[in-house]
C-alpha cells in the first residue's frame, strides 16, 4: 500500500476490456479451489446434489475450474467479450459465453449457479440484483441452489474507501486506486494496468449488498430456503461482516 497520487497517464478502455490479459497475473492468489469446498460442503450440509453448474460473471473461468475438476459440468457466463475469450485460451476444453445475468437465456437448468469475488456487487442499478435472483432462479432445476459472494456496505466502505492497492505481478505493474462515495453509496477503482503490452486504466464500480437486501431479492425470486453466511467458518452473517455469502436453494 502506498499513497494516494496521480495516476499514469494511459489509455482508458472499458471495464474488464484490456484487463482481461492481465487478470490472472494480477488474481493469481485468490482461493478459488477454497471457496469450492467451502461451497460444496455448505450444500451438501443441506442436502444438496447435483452435477451441472453455472458460473455467472465467470471472468477468465477460474472459479469454476474447480468443479470440472471435482467431476462437475461447468458452463461459464460472462457479458465481457475480453473475459471470455481469456477464459477460452486459459482453458480451450471449458464451455464459455457470453450472458449477462439480468437478462440471461440459455435454454438449459442447472443443479447450482454460483457468482463469485463480487460478480453481483457490479450490478449498480435500482433492482439489478432482483433480477440477477430471478434469472438464476429460472435456469435452476426444482431443489436447484444458487450461491454467491457480496461485499456489503461495510466491507465496501473499510476495504475501498481512499485506498491503493500497487505492486507487481509476473511483469505486470498495477496501481488500483480506490474511493468510496458515502452520498451514492458507491465504490469506485481506476485500475491501471502496465505490461510488456501496454499500459491502460479501467474505472470500475460496484455497490454494496446488505443482507435484508440480499434476503428480500431472493426470496421474491422464488427461492424457498436462504441462508446468508461468512467464509470460512459458515457461521450466520451479522450487519458488522464485511462480506457474506448467500446459499439459496429452490
Amino acid at each position: 500500500m502506498n499513497g494516494r497520487g496521480p495516476l499514469p497517464h494511459a489509455p482508458q478502455r472499458q471495464p474488464y476490456s484490456a484487463l482481461a490479459d492481465v487478470y490472472d497475473a494480477i488474481m493469481q492468489d485468490v482461493p478459488y479451489d477454497d471457496w469450492c469446498d467451502f461451497v460444496l460442503l455448505q450444500l451438501a450440509l443441506r442436502g444438496w446434489s447435483g452435477e451441472r453448474v453455472l458460473d455467472l460473471g465467470c471472468g477468465t473461468g477460474r472459479a469454476g475450474s474447480p468443479y470440472r475438476r471435482r467431476g462437475f459440468e461447468v458452463v461459464g457466463v460472462d457479458p465481457s467479450p475480453a473475459m471470455v475469450r481469456a477464459a477460452r485460451r486459459r482453458d480451450p476444453a471449458g464451455s464459455y459465453r457470453l450472458g449477462d445475468a439480468r437478462s440471461l437465456a440459455l435454454g438449459r437448468r442447472f443443479d447450482l449457479v454460483i457468482a463469485v469475488f463480487d460478480v453481483l456487487n457490479n450490478l449498480t442499478a435500482d433492482g439489478e440484483l432482483a433480477l440477477a435472483c430471478e434469472h438464476a432462479a429460472r435456469h435452476l432445476e426444482p431443489g436447484g441452489a444458487f450461491v454467491f459472494d457480496v461485499n456489503t456496505s461495510v466491507g465496501l466502505r473499510a476495504l475501498w474507501e481512499d485506498d491503493v492497492a500497487e505492486g507487481w505481478a509476473g511483469d505486470v505493474y498495477y496501481r488500483w486506486e480506490h474511493t468510496w462515495n458515502g452520498q451514492t453509496q458507491r465504490a469506485r477503482v481506476a485500475a491501471y494496468c502496465r505490461s510488456p503490452a501496454g499500459a491502460f486504466v479501467e474505472h470500475h464500480e460496484e455497490r454494496p449488498f446488505d443482507p435484508p437486501e440480499i434476503e428480500a431479492a431472493l426470496r421474491a425470486a422464488g427461492f424457498a430456503s436462504v441462508e446468508l453466511i461468512t467464509y470460512p467458518r459458515g457461521r450466520p452473517a451479522a450487519d458488522v461482516d464485511p462480506r457474506v455469502w448467500a446459499v439459496a436453494l429452490r
